[in-house]
Order: structure tokens, then sequence, then C-alpha cells
């Protein structure tokens, strides 16, 4: 695995210019920068998707093309994965493995096992129950499922069968699992989001929200949790409680603006987050602070429909990162 660079190196140059500071970075006053180029992926209509760990692979579901994986350094397309010979998928969910060697599709009721190098198919298997979300595994041989009859399930993706039930007490919506496999966590429409032991099944740490998480993400570590419920703001949070809850303003929060896609840096002092009106931020976790952020375009700049940031990475280049739009484009964003 490729080591963490050091994030960002040009800190001392981020001038916030409207009153209220964050305030102004997310109304638009401070005028966000744009991508530095951008790649389009799809026509249109990006439903689902997942970046790579190191940023270098798109795995796009769209409902105008099905899945397809690009290669984003040589701005190539290189397969299209579906689940049936001669038909277009509607991809749920779409993740990587830690090392992008092996990536996951799952549509409503079925999930698919791919190799990067070769484009094949390696397992396809049927879920018990609807498919919510997904998270691959470091190596690819296990996946953890959200399902809607209130489990999150890890399960073998190599040889079939779950390997253990989370249980909650409704539908499961968002998962993840840490960058060696060891922690699991999960979020479910009750307002819950707990932190798992995966190895033993147990349950380490949660956290309440007073409506359903919509998003949670994991340090490669283990060690510290983002969870998001729909109308509040995100926080962060490890065993011991909530260390950090990001600074978004309680009047646009309860108007939609949330944290829709999230990574944590490999050394877990970073973190970007991607919005549904095409905003990404990159927030410094060890001094509470907004380093920088970016506004993605429209396709038609006319066109009423906002843009959603699909997911978002880091990249080997500590000044260099990418995310995917709703719209059918990878963006590079500079710093």
């Amino acid at each position: 695995m490729p080591k963490s660079p050091a994030r960002p190196r040009r800190q001392g140059l981020i001038l916030l210019v409207c009153t209220g500071l964050l305030a102004g970075a997310l109304s638009g006053c401070d005028r966000p920068a744009k991508p530095e180029s951008s790649l389009e992926v799809a026509a249109r209509s990006v439903q689902t998707g997942a970046l790579s760990r190191d940023g270098n692979w798109a795995l796009v579901g769209s409902s105008y093309h099905g899945g397809s994986l690009w290669q984003l350094d040589e701005r190539e397309r290189l397969y299209d994965w579906n689940h049936k010979q001669d038909s277009y998928t509607l991809i749920t969910s779409a993740s990587f493995s830690t090392d992008g060697r092996r990536a996951l599709t799952t549509d409503e009721r079925t999930l698919v096992l791919w190799n990067t190098d070769t484009g094949e198919a390696e397992q396809y298997w049927s879920s018990p129950s609807e498919i919510l979300t997904s998270s691959l595994g470091p190596d690819g041989r296990v996946a953890l499922l959200g399902l809607g009859d209130y489990r999150a399930s890890l399960y073998n993706v190599g040889g079939g069968g779950i390997i253990r039930n989370f249980h909650h007490s409704d539908r499961v919506s968002t998962v993840a699992l840490s960058g060696d496999g060891r922690y699991a966590v999960s979020g479910s429409d009750a307002g819950t989001a707990t932190l798992w032991n995966a190895e033993t099944g147990e349950p380490v740490a949660s956290e309440q929200h007073d409506a359903p998480v919509q998003l949670v993400r994991l340090s490669s570590d283990g060690e510290l949790v983002l969870s998001s419920g729909r109308y509040e703001k995100a926080r962060l949070w490890t065993r011991e409680g909530v260390v950090w809850e990001l600074p978004l303003p309680e009047e646009r929060v309860k108007r939609g603006l949330r944290i829709i896609s999230a990574r944590f840096s490999d050394d877990g002092a970073y973190l970007l987050t991607g919005m549904p009106n095409g905003r990404v931020f990159l927030w410094d976790i060890d001094n509470r602070r907004l380093v920088y952020r970016w506004q993605l375009p429209k396709r038609k700049a006319w066109h009423p429909t906002a843009v959603s940031v699909i997911d978002v990475a880091f990249t080997e280049d500590p000044d260099r990162y990418r995310a995917l739009s709703s719209e059918g484009f990878v963006h590079d964003l500079t710093y």
C-alpha cells in the first residue's frame, strides 16, 4: 500500500474573505475553486459509483450506460460491467478493495465481484434481502452489505454465504469497513451509527442521531468514525465519544445541505466531503478547520438540477484530489 502523502502543503495561503468564515465559504461569496480538469465518464445520470482508494480507478453506474470501469490516470474506459448480457444493470452500490485489484457492484438482489486487471467477473451471488449499500473488504474476499431486512451482513464474496450478521432495528442504508477489515460501521434508518468488531461481531461504540443515518465512513485504522443524519450536522467520533461536529450552518443543514460522500486520508488527519450542491470540502481534522473548497460545474449552467458529489478520493499527489459527479464527470481538484 502506498504511503499517505503529507497534506496539505500550502495551509498558510488560505484566506476566508467573507464575514463569518465558514458561512461565507458555504454560501459561495469566497469563490470556491473550480476543477483543474474533467473527464466525461457517462453521458448523464450517474446514480451510483466509487473511486478507488488512490483515486486512479472509477466505477460508474449510470441508468443510461449501466456499469463501467475507468482508469483515470490514462483517461480510458476499460470495461463495461453489467450483471446480465445484452442489458444495462441499474447498479445500486459500488466499491473497491483497498488495493484496487477488485471491485464490487450490486443491484437490488445480486452482487458481482470483478477483477480490475482482467475485467472478468470472479463471483456472482444472490442476496437473501434487498441490498441497499455495500463496502468491499481489503482483499476483495468479503463485503459488508447493508440490507433492507434490518441487517448489516458480512458476506463471503469469495466462497458465498454470510459470515455474520449485525442486527439493527431498521433498514441499514450505509456501511463501511476499515482499511484492514477488522472494524465495520453501519448506519440505520433508526438513527443509530454503530462501530463493530468485524472479527467477533461485537459492538464497540455507537452514536445516536435524531434522524435516519445516511452516511457513515471509517478511518483506515478503524479509530475515527464519520456519521451524518438527515437534516443534521455530520459528527466525527471515537470510542470515547464525539470529537468534532463539522461546522455547517444549521439553517442550511435543515434545508438539505448535508454530506453525501466522504473519505479519510490514509493517516486519518484529513477528510474530504462532498455535498448535493456540488461543493467539495477539505477538512483538517487535527486542527478542526476547513482548509479548502471547490465547486463542481453543471453540465448545463442554466439547468435547475444541482450536481451531486457521488464520491471523493485522495490521490498519491498531495496537491490533487478527485470527485465523481452525478452529471457524469470525474473532476481533478488541485490545491
